[in-house]
């Protein structure tokens, strides 16, 4: 680049123009030529009325372009945090200082201040640029740089949640898509994937009633599947081997508290069983899931001979409980088994498999997974419903629960 003799002569005819001044800052600038940019760009401040946002928006360019001038040269950060502060003053209600501040803190490693400067900048997101000259990457790189120091310091779900949330419920470009999958691949997916209301028109499979849910209790969309497949029944019937926390990624208390279903409930935890009566209408059985003679308990429960939803998921105990179940006097309309192929490895998801094939069950959704590769659940159904419901079967090997689940943001 070629120095503009014609801009220099302009700022020497008008010396007093801010606009010119920076415009001379700015090709210093492009230059390199970094003690003349920073001696125009605090000249132009200087000069700038600083009453309208026209000219407050000059002298806010000024302070975070000089800021960068000393970042580019080492051990500098005082003045550089100094001049950003004087931009984040002149215009509180812009993200871009906020950014830049967030990322020399995280830059430093001080991922609390850096936190604090991208919570406050996200406050003012979507706004409108007279010019992007300071090269702000724009709010979704905020977002980004704001999730991946809440990562840093806590290390949580919440921090993987807002990876998550930008990647699958945004548009993002390709620099904030690549950055967001990198903080993805570092700290992994979350390990609830919630329903949320505002995203109704992405879900596939709607069904009756499900623009009056306001949140599910699984932690990969197993109730709402169910639901979908039995289009919002009502009045349902189910059977949860392996129950656990009555609320806590329940996989039944969404049909049982807004849909209506009865149902028992097994654990052999008793104190989830204790927590369980508490909290729950349906009938909580405290049992080795191993052990029970299921025929006898479904007896005793006066339940029908067809039951809506079967799901085992009882660790070591679940092929047991499985090869228990009276399939010869009961059929199910659904039926979800916890294999955990991805950590135990493919003894439980063969036998499984081999197990209901045999009696005729269709494996409508195989390996779901908590991400891409962490395959732990067959999701089952009986031949009839399954005949209905061709659109919801997957060809994939593994089946990430979002991806199989919700449309993407076009």
């Amino acid at each position: 680049m070629k120095f503009d003799i014609k801009l220099l002569n302009d700022v020497v005819l008008d010396y007093d123009n801010p606009d010119k001044i920076y415009a001379l800052a700015r090709q210093y600038d492009k230059l390199e030529q970094g003690s003349g940019a920073h001696s125009f760009y605090l000249r132009a401040a200087d000069m700038s009325p600083g009453k309208t946002f026209e000219e407050k928006w000059l002298q806010y360019k000024c302070m975070i372009l000089s800021s960068m001038i000393y970042q580019r040269n080492e051990n500098r950060n005082q003045s550089v945090q100094g001049l950003l502060k004087i931009a984040i003053a002149t215009l509180p209600n812009r993200p871009e200082a906020y950014y830049f501040m967030a990322k020399l803190k995280r830059d430093q490693e001080d991922y609390r201040e850096a936190i604090m400067y991208a919570q406050i900048g996200m406050q003012f997101e979507g706004q409108e640029y007279l010019d992007n000259d300071v090269g702000y990457p724009g709010d979704n790189a905020l977002k980004v740089l704001y999730a991946r120091c809440r990562w840093k310091t806590d290390g949580r779900d919440d921090s993987k949640n807002l990876a998550f949330d930008l990647k699958y419920k945004n548009k993002l470009n390709k620099k904030d898509e690549k950055a967001v999958n990198a903080l993805l691949a570092e700290h992994g997916y979350p390990s609830t994937l919630a329903y949320d209301p505002s995203l109704f028109g992405q879900y596939k499979f709607k069904f009756d009633g499900q623009e009056d849910i306001k949140t599910n209790y699984s932690r990969h969309f197993q109730d709402m599947f169910v639901l979908s497949v039995l289009d919002g029944k009502r009045d349902g019937t189910f059977i949860e081997i392996g129950s656990g926390h009555p609320e806590l990624f329940n996989n039944t208390l969404l049909l049982e508290r807004d849909f209506g279903w009865r149902g028992i409930n097994i654990d052999s935890s008793e104190r989830f069983a204790h927590i369980f009566s508490r909290h729950r209408k349906t009938n909580m059985i405290h049992a080795d899931a191993a052990g029970t003679d299921y025929g006898t308990v479904f007896k005793q429960q006066c339940l029908e001979q067809h039951i809506d939803f079967l799901r085992i998921n009882c660790e070591y105990a679940s092929i047991e409980a499985l090869k228990n179940i009276p399939f010869a006097k009961h059929e199910f309309g659904i039926i979800q088994f916890q294999h955990n192929a991805t950590w135990w490895g493919d003894q439980f998801r063969k036998e499984s498999r081999e197990i209901l094939q045999k009696i005729g069950y269709i494996l409508l959704v195989s390996d779901v997974a908590v991400d891409n590769t962490q395959n732990y659940e067959d999701w089952w159904v009986h031949p009839m419903h399954a005949n209905r419901k061709q659109n919801m079967k997957s060809s994939n090997k593994i089946n990430f629960a979002w991806d199989y689940m919700m449309e993407n943001v076009k």
